[in-house]
């Protein structure tokens, strides 16, 4: 346990109340559901491009990412430079332009209107309990941080930081996300770097880390290997993030992802729109540098941690003065409201827009949905507190958790997408019958897995072979019972398909 100074609490409230003041002064003029739900599609691009970039990288990856860098070394980069840099720039120049056009409030709605309404709900239901489940791993990952530095018990650091996130996140909508995120991008870079920097002094810089860490044995031979054989013991072999990563998980998360589109649906133009992402992944160059390192300089302190999402808070710990150490502390904080703020503001975007306005109430009035919106907020706070809660002990890495979790429906999600806006062939029942039949091989594949006794079948965590292969199947099942259904009017795909240039100001929401 670290006791924080005065000086430390000073930071940390500080921070605290400018940015939830923040939030509140925007809360005061969300008049309706678009301000609430797309800010009025009035953000500039560069809010939105560091939003994008915290919400990303949450408090589950300040603590994950280096967490599973502790456990097999550089190779975890990948997840930015090769899973998140090349694909946000051809979602750049591709496909946030037809998303944007669309003028839709949300993926599912902009599938519904290029397919038919029973894509659309399923969509949004898996994605409405997908953004759920994953605000309990943020959460319980700030209460793993809070219990190693402030001794507090993981049921109460759960319902403190639920309760200091949801506040603005429910007065302000995406608004308040987005300006609120600027401020938490700065101070969690300023706060991660400040970690990497002290850490790499105190062990002799980068040779230093180099040469402790080689000559720790064969065990650790691989630890500064970006590209691993595919006979690996860790889930990152070559070929799981080649075919798996780069392939399916990295794209399907920045194009299919509401709590990341949804920011670019709110920019002021289609060009603000594509620069967000551009200069979101000029950022996203640094977080390796300042998220993974640190786990490798804590395997050099101590290499048998015995719980891995227990490196970061080790490490600060160990190396901040006080001062520092709130600055640090603040980052986290930075990083938790960042990433439940986006996934609180999306989950109830989703079930309002897609869910409660389509099926139960479609012709109330924007301030209906508004008030229905924040009330959804404050639910889906109260369910990530449970999630987790439930989720304690699950898994040796909380980052290897949320990989598994969304790997059952983004290879699906994927080829939905692809397909939806670069082959005008694909219908409406081809989409359908290739979400299902992607969900339910990602599941029987988890399965499969999971009681498989041969070495030959079974792999440690196989999430990345789980998308790489649910997506396969999908696509395939897309693109034979489209070829076997009828097409879909032209007049239908006028916006929304590559082949049909222009707005469709006549398009119907499913």
């Amino acid at each position: 346990m670290t006791v924080l100074s005065g000086i430390d609490y000073f930071v940390i409230i500080l921070y605290l109340v400018f940015t939830v003041g923040l939030g509140m002064y925007i809360g005061r003029k969300i008049k309706t559901g678009k301000d609430y739900f797309l800010a009025g599609r009035s953000l500039p691009w560069w809010a939105v491009g560091m939003s994008m970039v915290v919400s990303d990288i949450g408090a589950a990856d300040i603590i994950g990412i280096a967490g599973s860098a502790y456990l097999y070394g550089l190779v975890v980069a990948n997840f930015d430079w090769i899973g998140c840099v090349p694909v946000m720039i051809i979602c750049a120049f591709i496909f946030i332009s037809y998303l944007w056009r669309s003028e839709a409030y949300t993926i599912p709605e902009f599938l519904g209107r290029r397919f038919n309404l029973s894509v659309r709900i399923t969509c949004a239901l898996i994605w409405g309990i997908y953004l759920v489940c994953n605000l309990g791993i943020l959460l319980y990952a700030t209460a793993v941080m809070m219990e190693t530095m402030l001794g507090w018990k993981i049921y109460t650091s759960i319902l403190i930081s639920a309760a200091m996130v949801g506040l603005y996140t429910v007065a302000g909508g995406l608004a308040a996300v987005v300006f609120t995120d600027v401020i938490q991008c700065i101070v969690m870079f300023i706060g991660c770097t400040i970690t990497l920097v002290l850490g790499l002094e105190k062990i002799g810089g980068i040779a230093g880390l180099v040469d402790a860490i080689t000559n720790m044995g064969d065990k650790y031979a691989n630890h500064f290997s970006l590209i691993l054989p595919a006979d690996t013991e860790t889930p990152y072999p070559w070929t799981g993030i080649m075919f798996g990563l780069t392939m399916v998980l990295a794209p399907a998360y920045w194009f299919t992802n509401q709590s990341i589109v949804q920011r670019c649906l709110g920019c002021r133009s289609e060009f603000e729109a594509k620069a967000a992402f551009v200069w979101a992944a000029i950022l996203k160059t640094i977080i390796p540098f300042i998220m993974v390192v640190p786990g490798l300089i804590i395997l050099t302190y101590n290499p048998d941690i015995d719980k891995a999402d227990s490196a970061v808070p080790t490490l600060i710990a160990d190396i901040l003065p006080p001062g520092l150490l709130g600055i640090f502390f603040a980052a986290f904080i930075a990083a938790l409201m960042s990433s439940v703020d986006s996934y609180l503001n999306s989950a109830a975007t989703l079930w309002t827009k897609d869910i409660y306005q389509r099926l139960i109430r479609p012709k109330e009035d924007d301030r209906h949905y508004l008030i229905v919106g924040r009330i959804l907020t404050v639910v889906f706070i109260v369910m990530g507190c449970m999630f987790a809660i439930w989720i304690q002990g699950k898994a040796a890495s909380l980052y290897t958790v949320a990989q598994t979790i969304v790997s059952f429906f983004q290879g699906p999600s994927l080829a939905l997408i692809l397909l939806g806006i670069l082959w005008w062939r694909t219908t409406g029942i081809g989409a359908l019958s290739g979400i299902i039949t992607g969900l339910l091989s990602s599941t029987i594949l988890f399965f499969t897995n999971k009681c498989a006794s041969e070495p030959f079948f079974k792999v440690e965590e196989p999430f990345l072979f789980i998308a790489m292969w649910s997506f396969i199947i999908s696509m395939l099942t897309m693109v034979v019972v489209s070829l076997l259904t009828k097409p879909e009017p032209d007049e239908k795909l006028i916006g929304l398909v590559f082949r049909y240039k222009g707005r469709n100001k006549n398009a119907e929401s499913c």
